[in-house]
């Protein structure tokens, strides 16, 4: 039997007229796939609602991915709750995501490929080559379908997402410290001389967001999401954690948990000296308890 599998957007759709509700997928190979659209800022009662769709949709081994849009007052602790919902074995898997400020992959402005627009619509208009071009995920307003490529597109590409974080971060920690020193020994204190110079500001903020030490509402968390805007690219690790642990299993979260204590000893602070070789060996053994490709077409 084919899984359902169900998108789930919290976002301003009564703004642009389209309203709450279920738009299916084109296609007779996807009559099971839909995207849910709810219109719910953050309280207790939306958190309730919240809970019964994910409850409902997950039901007979569905599969659910739930965006929540930041402006409409989500943030890490939501995420929290919602994907430690107490559901048996008949119930299909669970992912959250934050999501906002145009920077993510499921924006057609950041990829051609993504599901939404500008104010709650599935459509944008974007400047190329000098005239503008509406791109749309819609297969058909009058049935409120939605085109299957998009819909493949973007579920592939959240369920591959935090692996391609932590792997481009790997090897961009890597690059930049090899350039930095020919040993690959670092002293005490070394690591973080380089990675806080001005050009590795960036590099130094999603390392910060991998070990869960930039707060909601901090001047790093808005220098990290103007960066993330600027280069339409996902840059933060909301509950890195808990999305391992949810998606792979509790060894994904226990070494995630030990490289990131290794960054905030050794890397951030003056802990011990950093081995490149040692660190690389870390990265490569979260990334053993991650399955799936890294990248796809």
């Amino acid at each position: 039997m084919i899984k359902a599998r169900t998108i789930v957007v919290v976002w301003s759709w009564n703004r642009s007229g389209l309203g709450e509700g279920e738009w299916h997928i084109a296609g007779s190979n996807h009559i099971e796939d839909r995207v849910v659209c709810l219109d719910r800022p953050a309280s207790p009662n939306a958190l309730d609602t919240l809970t019964e769709v994910l409850t409902d949709y997950s039901r007979d081994g569905g599969e659910v991915m739930l965006f929540l849009h930041r402006h409409h007052g989500y943030f890490q602790d939501h995420l929290k709750s919602l994907i430690h919902l107490p559901l048996d074995d008949s119930h299909g898997q669970v992912q959250c995501f934050l999501f906002g400020e145009g920077a993510d992959e499921i924006y057609l402005t950041s990829n051609a490929r993504g599901l939404l627009g500008t104010s709650g619509t599935f459509t944008a208009n974007m400047i190329f080559e000098g005239q503008q071009v509406e791109s749309s995920a819609i297969a058909s307003g009058e049935r409120r379908e939605l085109k299957a490529s998009h819909f493949n597109y973007v579920w592939q590409a959240y369920r591959q997402a935090l692996r391609r974080r932590i792997y481009e971060l790997k090897e961009d920690v890597l690059a930049t410290l090899a350039q930095a020193l020919p040993d690959t020994v670092f002293a005490p204190g070394e690591v973080y001389q380089v990675l806080n110079l001005p050009v590795n500001r960036v590099l130094l903020l999603r390392l910060l967001s991998f070990v869960g030490r930039i707060r909601k509402h901090s001047d790093l968390a808005r220098e990290i999401r103007t960066f993330e805007r600027n280069s339409n690219r996902t840059l933060t690790f909301d509950d890195c954690g808990i999305q391992l642990e949810t998606t792979h299993g509790q060894a994904a979260a226990e070494q995630h948990a030990v490289l990131a204590a290794y960054i905030l000893r050794n890397v951030l602070a003056k802990g011990g000296e950093v081995s490149i070789l040692e660190l690389r060996e870390k990265f490569e053994e979260l990334l053993l308890q991650i399955s799936g490709l890294t990248y796809h077409s």
